[in-house]
């Protein structure tokens, strides 16, 4: 088996074993919007470790399990396999390959790297496993001309109040035609905040939140407040009106 072989295969098995921990080789980005007139788009990795790392890049629709092997995102990596040293950085370029996509909303894909550490960072051990870090971001594809901007998503928000077999849930509408990533939001009775279980939001479409408490009872709510992760991985803070 050729050394790149032998990485690809190392990733694929090790990756799907790796338990959560802190990875040495860091991404800059926490997401990347890809806008649809672009040649290509730079994510940039930085290794703040003493040892080098071997880095693997894929992309895939919506599979949180993709390898490299059964990759389906319609963009590769140049490189998408590389070393980096200790200390050092690297710039990867992600391109897109074309695939016919919606030109009125955004498209959302995802974006792999798997981190993988020299042979000898296992003592020397033959038959010892090599921990591999994996990390995962969104891609947001941008078609050109969509009316409004991605920092308005907010305003574009409704919330309504129901309860549905017993349950109380904070319907959410999308009116947008960009992906609203909300990271929490909850709804003021008197002064307590009840909060719910939120998600990220699809253009032009609508989600479900469960409560994430059973008490208190967030009947003659008002008004909801809501966290939005804008392009940069920011957070904005808004609220808006129940809708009856």
């Amino acid at each position: 088996m050729t050394n790149k072989g032998f990485c690809q295969s190392l990733c694929l098995t090790a990756a799907l074993l790796a338990g959560p921990a802190m990875a040495s080789v860091v991404m800059l980005n926490t997401r990347v919007i890809y806008p649809a007139d672009a040649q290509s788009q730079t994510v940039q990795f930085t290794n703040h470790s003493d040892i080098p790392y071997v880095m693997q890049m894929w992309t895939d629709v919506n599979n949180p399990s993709s390898t490299p092997e059964n990759a389906d995102g319609p963009f590769v990596t140049v490189p998408a396999l590389f070393r980096v040293e200790p200390k050092t950085g690297q710039s990867v370029r992600l391109v897109f390959t074309g695939k016919d996509l919606p030109q009125d909303r955004e498209s959302v894909f995802y974006l792999n790297s798997a981190q993988i550490p020299p042979k000898n960072a296992v003592n020397g051990a033959e038959n010892q496993m090599l921990v591999v870090l994996r990390n995962r971001v969104k891609i947001f594809y941008r078609p050109k001309n969509l009316p409004g901007n991605a920092d308005g998503v907010g305003g574009q928000l409704r919330f309504s109040l129901r309860q549905q077999g017993g349950q109380w849930r904070l319907n959410a509408y999308n009116d947008s035609s960009y992906y609203a990533s909300v990271i929490g939001a909850a709804v003021l009775v008197g002064k307590r905040a009840v909060p719910f279980k939120t998600d990220m939001i699809a253009p032009k479409s609508q989600a479900s939140w469960p409560l994430l408490t059973r008490t208190p009872s967030p009947a003659g709510a008002q008004k909801v407040t809501f966290t939005l992760i804008n392009d940069y991985g920011g957070h904005i803070k808004a609220e808006a009106r129940l809708s009856q």
